[in-house]
């Protein structure tokens, strides 16, 4: 996005300033760049890499947007990662990576379906009582990426996030309570490598309507709480999100529409947390909307011979039940009294 960004600056150049002078050259020498984006999941088998290709051409970049060749490779790329040990040692191959096809709308790029790379794990790092990690934390990995036409060789290395516990809301019981008037925590203590923290709620709820009783109908509400960082990158520092309880309610007020000829049931609340590493955290903060009236942004890559990211995540999922104070609340409380939800559907 940031190339495509350049091309219309200089389009916009040459139109200012055609009056002064028609034999100005835009375009240099070709050279190939390659787009890379790539966030590993220790806890997923399957890893994915996004590539695609720059493009600066004569005429109108919108139009050369529309074009699948403007974007992607007419071949494919030789794609593996490697596992290193503290010592720079490659103690791990993957296979290489194949490709699934998946389907895309644009506006500004054409529409159809384009190739994700895709590597899965042939066996597990990892296997705890609570995780199976496919990728080791103790390893960094590094992302090649062969040319097969060109020879280039695109890199990248990124450590992976180590396996980290939430502390509160406590992952020893199966429910949890929203007090209508108390803000609460969600605690927990770092994560190695771990820089970037995001919180949120998954809110799983039932709809059955008066004309079709048989089919229920699974909806959710995400409720994002927020984000923070941590001072370090060795793990085992104390960190906390805070919430209003009452957001809960008011948010499903905002949220669900008002109807007399449906009937409603609450599931599960899933907590999740998503952090990602030091290099995630800068590309999100670079590409972050500015409220300043420079809008031009420094680029952030940390791709050899290429642009785009290659990093980690880690995500720790929790579910719960509503307690029954809260499913009170949920029935009869003053924000969601009039939205017909009844007690749990499989009770």
């Amino acid at each position: 996005m940031k190339i495509i960004r350049n091309v219309f600056v200089v389009v916009t150049a040459i139109i200012l300033f055609n009056a002064c002078s028609t034999d100005f050259e835009i375009n240099g020498e070709y050279k190939e760049t390659a787009v890379v984006y790539s966030i590993l999941d220790p806890t997923q088998q399957d890893q994915y890499i996004r590539i695609n290709r720059a493009f600066l051409g004569e005429g109108n970049a919108l139009v050369f947007a529309q074009i699948p060749d403007s974007t992607l490779y007419p071949y494919l790329m030789e794609v593996k990662i490697f596992g290193e040990n503290e010592y720079g040692q490659v103690v791990y191959e993957s296979p290489v990576a194949d490709t699934i096809m998946v389907y895309k709308e644009s506006e500004l790029f054409f529409t159809g379906y384009q190739p994700i790379y895709r590597i899965r794990i042939q066996n597990p790092a990892v296997i705890s009582y609570s995780d199976t990690l496919w990728l080791n934390p103790d390893y960094k990995y590094r992302l090649q990426i062969i040319n097969p036409v060109t020879g280039n060789i695109i890199e990248s290395t990124t450590p992976i996030i180590a396996p980290f516990d939430i502390s509160q809301p406590s992952p020893y019981s199966d429910y949890i309570s929203f007090s209508q008037d108390l803000t609460k925590n969600i605690e927990w203590k770092s994560a190695v490598n771990g820089k970037r923290y995001e919180a949120k709620f998954i809110f799983t709820y039932y709809e059955v309507f008066d004309s079709n009783t048989l089919d229920t109908i699974t909806k959710t509400m995400e409720w994002g709480i927020g984000s923070t960082v941590s001072n370090t990158l060795t793990g085992n520092e104390d960190l906390l999100l805070s919430y209003s309880s009452h957001d809960f309610y008011f948010l499903l007020s905002s949220k669900l529409e008002v109807r007399n000829d449906v009937q409603r049931y609450p599931g599960s609340m899933k907590l999740i947390m998503s952090v990602g590493t030091d290099e995630l955290n800068t590309y999100i903060n670079v590409n972050t909307s500015s409220n300043s009236i420079i809008q031009e942004r420094p680029q952030f890559t940390n791709i050899t011979n290429g642009v785009g990211l290659f990093s980690s995540k880690f995500l720790v999922e929790k579910p719960y039940r509503l307690n029954q104070f809260s499913l009170d609340t949920l029935m009869y409380g003053g924000y969601t009294n009039n939205l017909n939800f009844h007690t749990y559907i499989n009770n």
